[in-house]
């Protein structure tokens, strides 16, 4: 390449610097302006103010673009001005990638792109090429206009279209336009500036739109709880109060609802807080749509997080519960997705009415609490009038078939016929979707159901030795304690239950609720040691359990062998010396079996012997 050359492309190259740096200036500047007319609230800014900012937009577009094509039209004739008439361009087109605009204010700006087309193509503009070029170029325009929010979302199509209006626009101009002189070369210069500046702008500005929806979206999510409770508790309060003497006074029903989401901690805890955030702004959109399209009289109020209360004056809870049953159901089948996930909920419901001997709204909240904490201590996701269930029988059934406990033995290898030994049980729900067991959302089920689950697994099995896990929360619960204890020592009882955990509690709590389980003679296990739960957090709590289980499928991509082996035998030695019993978990081949076996291991457990299943014929190992 000698010097003329390379100073050609150096010059090429500095343009396209100069257009993209003017045209994503332009681009930012124009989005600002856009979203404080199309994307603000309403109530944000006033009428007078919206309309002058969109008149603004318009002449914005349609003045900068004609300015700079007409300026340079009558001052520049070379290879500079294909910057300026490229810039022209483009301006002139950005504004019908964005939506919100009229008729007419397209309609200007259509009239805009045209009237560039026919000075640039005057002395051709009747040629059949031109007119064919002048359609495809209009078609890709209109195309891009009414694509524009997926346009938005596909940068490649953006770059593609890019290109195809270039082409369009600067191989079909005459050899003279507007007084400068243009050869094949300038033609094809002109359109590689055009397509090269709109892909390194639309790259950008994809980027840039994306990140800024994103912030959007979370700003609504992270402000969602202060705006639906700043300032409202004392009006709804207020609001409540009026209407509780407004019905006492004229003796007219009313009937009062608490409504609050099921598992709602848990919620935040697994997917965060916006997730939750997400989840009661669909909330919101749900039960308003129910309630207003039963066309009944209501008051909506959000109070605290998950909760809700629902009033309806003049109305008795005969009256409205089929209401109350819609709004339950669609809770139930409604799906909220938050960053590629779809999370579904179900709610708890207490509904109750003003009565003669009440004497202010609080004795209403009092009732209505009461009926909502006997939905949650019945299972969840039901409804309760005062003390009466109204629905959530048949849901009841429904949820429990809709789990069951598969099983993956623990296995004693010092007998010559290695046979199972416990039955680790590991919850599934039934996905109808994809038509098979997963792991469920939540595994904090109630006592009830998982009693009730464990008596269908019992049914099944002549081995009645079980491992139940327990989540932190499980564990700590005294409520759950007493239910299995008192399972545990009556006669439908197994002939040997424990309680497996991985995440521990502090060592008072674990005395504590060890304590419980022991006089039952329900076990102890803690799962996991020497991964997620080291020596460390482990040795102030061994006087209270009863054995540990190392899962070696925790270490098998982070360890050596030869350090995996160390670990094992460094707790094969604790639960010597503490009279602990020792389960290894992962054991996978024979050379694993016999890892085991070197190490003096009683108890195994891994796919080795079988992936875990529904309860059936033991298979026992050979």
């Amino acid at each position: 390449m000698n010097y003329e050359q390379y100073r050609e492309w150096l010059l090429f190259f500095q343009r396209v610097a100069v257009l993209s740096f003017f045209s994503i200036g332009f681009i930012q500047y124009y989005q600002r302006v856009w979203s404080d007319v199309f994307e603000t609230d309403a109530g944000d800014t006033t009428k007078l103010r919206r309309v002058g900012r969109r008149i603004y937009l318009v002449l914005l577009s349609l003045g900068l673009g004609l300015g700079v094509h007409l300026i340079t039209m009558a001052f520049m004739h070379n290879n500079t001005a294909l910057i300026y008439h490229n810039l022209a361009l483009y301006v002139l087109i950005v504004p019908l990638m964005f939506g919100g605009f009229n008729r007419v204010e397209v309609g200007f700006q259509m009239v805009a792109i045209l009237g560039v087309w026919w000075m640039h193509h005057a002395t051709n503009f009747w040629h059949l090429p031109t007119l064919l070029a002048l359609l495809g170029f209009a078609v890709i325009i209109v195309l891009v206009h009414r694509e524009r929010a997926g346009t938005v979302h596909r940068s490649l199509y953006m770059m593609v279209a890019s290109i195809f209006v270039a082409g369009l626009f600067w191989l079909s101009t005459p050899a003279v336009s507007m007084g400068m002189p243009l050869d094949n070369l300038m033609r094809v210069e002109g359109m590689a500036l055009y397509s090269l500046m709109l892909c390194i702008v639309v790259g950008y500005w994809m980027r840039q739109y994306r990140q800024e929806q994103r912030n959007r979206q979370l700003e609504r999510l992270a402000s969602y709880e202060q705006g639906t409770n700043v300032g409202q508790a004392d009006s709804q309060q207020g609001e409540l109060t009026q209407l509780f003497d407004q019905a006492q006074q004229q003796h007219t029903p009313l009937t009062f609802v608490a409504l609050d989401i099921d598992h709602f901690r848990q919620l935040n805890d697994r997917f965060g807080h916006l997730a939750g955030n997400t989840v009661l702004i669909g909330l919101t959109a749900t039960l308003s749509r129910v309630l207003d399209n039963a066309n009944i009289e209501h008051r909506l109020y959000f109070t605290s997080g998950e909760e809700v209360n629902v009033a309806f004056p003049n109305h008795t809870p005969d009256q409205v519960m089929s209401v109350i049953r819609g709004c339950w159901q669609a809770i139930r089948k409604s799906e909220f997705s938050y960053a590629n996930h779809s999370i579904a909920v179900t709610a708890s419901v207490g509904v109750t009415s003003q009565q003669p001997e009440d004497t202010s709204i609080n004795d209403i909240y009092k009732r209505v609490d009461d009926a909502l904490s006997k939905s949650k201590r019945n299972g969840r996701d039901m409804i309760t009038l005062d003390n009466q269930l109204i629905s959530g029988t048949s849901s009841i059934e429904k949820r429990l078939n809709d789990y069951c406990y598969f099983s993956q033995g623990v296995y004693d290898i010092d007998r010559a016929e290695q046979p199972r030994f416990y039955h680790e049980l590991l919850l599934r729900t039934y996905d109808e979707l994809q038509k098979r067991w997963i792991l469920p959302d939540t595994f904090e089920l109630p006592a009830w159901m998982q009693i009730s689950l464990l008596k269908d697994f019992m049914a099944q099995t002549e081995l009645q030795n079980f491992n139940m896990n327990l989540t932190a929360a499980q564990f700590v619960d005294l409520d759950l304690a007493e239910a299995l204890t008192q399972f545990a020592e009556s006669d439908e009882g197994p002939d040997n239950l424990t309680i497996e955990i991985t995440a521990l509690t502090d060592s008072q709590t674990m005395r504590r609720i060890c304590a419980v389980y022991r006089a039952s003679k329900i076990k102890i296990l803690i799962d996991d040691v020497g991964s997620d739960n080291s020596f460390e957090m482990v040795r102030n709590i061994v006087p209270y359990i009863n054995g540990v289980k190392f899962a070696m499928q925790n270490l098998r991509q982070t360890t050596s062998d030869a350090e995996l082996r160390e670990r094992v035998q460094f707790w094969v030695q604790i639960a010597k010396e503490n009279q602990l019993s020792f389960v290894l978990e992962g054991v996978e081949t024979e050379a694993d079996l016999a890892f085991a076996t070197q190490l003096g291991v009683r108890y195994v457990q891994g796919y080795y012997f079988g992936k875990p299943r529904p309860a059936g014929p033991e298979r026992q190992a050979s």
